[in-house]
This record gives C-alpha cells, structure tokens and sequence, in this order.
C-alpha cells in the first residue's frame, strides 16, 4: 500500500511541476522561436478618375459648332448647327447679337453669321 500511495503522490506532484516543450526539437534541427506574424493588410483598389470634361456655355457650344461647319451659320446648314450646338433657334436669335457685341462673330446682311476665331480666319 506504500509503494501505491508513493505513486499516487508522484503523479500528483508532477501536476504542478514545469514541464520540458520537446516541440522546438521535432522536425530536425534545433529551432528558435519564431516571430509573431503580422497580418498585410492589402490597400484598397484604386478607381480610376475619369477625366472631367469642362460644361461648354451655350456660347462656346454655338460657336464651336459654327467652326465645325466651315465657320459660317447660313440657311443651308442652321439646322445642323443649331442641333450640334443643342440649342433652338430662340436662344439663337439672343446669343447671336451677344457673340456679335463680343467680336466673336460677325453678322452679314444675308442673315449669315460668320465665327472670328483661332479655328476661322
């Protein structure tokens, strides 16, 4: 009964001592310990910027449009122009005197109105 108390006493007690990591040695060789790994966080996909297109003014559509068809609105191509400059014959009929106030155009007696720009000499 002696020798089974001394063993229980003795897995008892082992409970509480330290116990030897034999893990670093498997897999051969002697090991240290590894560092903590950081998880990488991936950067957020970049979405590309479409570039921005300046708003062209009911002024600058006209006019552009006007060099588009051979720098003169006459009564043969208004309709193009008017369509290309998406603006109606109203909003011609004022935007017409401003460009001519401003040097822009020039207005013939035929009606015909002719672009003075870089585009059209």
């Amino acid at each position: 009964m002696k020798s089974a108390i001394l063993i229980f006493a003795a897995v008892s007690l082992s409970g509480c001592m330290s116990v030897t990591d034999f893990r670093s040695g498997f897999g051969g060789g002697n090991r240290t310990a590894s560092a903590p790994v950081t998880p990488v966080v991936a950067p957020a996909p970049v979405t590309p910027i479409a570039p921005v297109t300046p708003v062209m003014t009911a002024k600058e559509r006209l006019v552009s449009a006007i060099e588009g068809q051979g720098c003169e609105l006459n009564a043969t191509n208004v309709g193009a122009i008017l369509s290309n400059a998406t603006i109606s014959p109203d909003e011609l009929r004022q935007l017409a005197p401003q460009l001519q106030a401003e040097g822009r155009v020039e207005v013939s007696g035929s009606g015909a109105i002719r672009v003075r720009s870089a585009n059209c000499t």
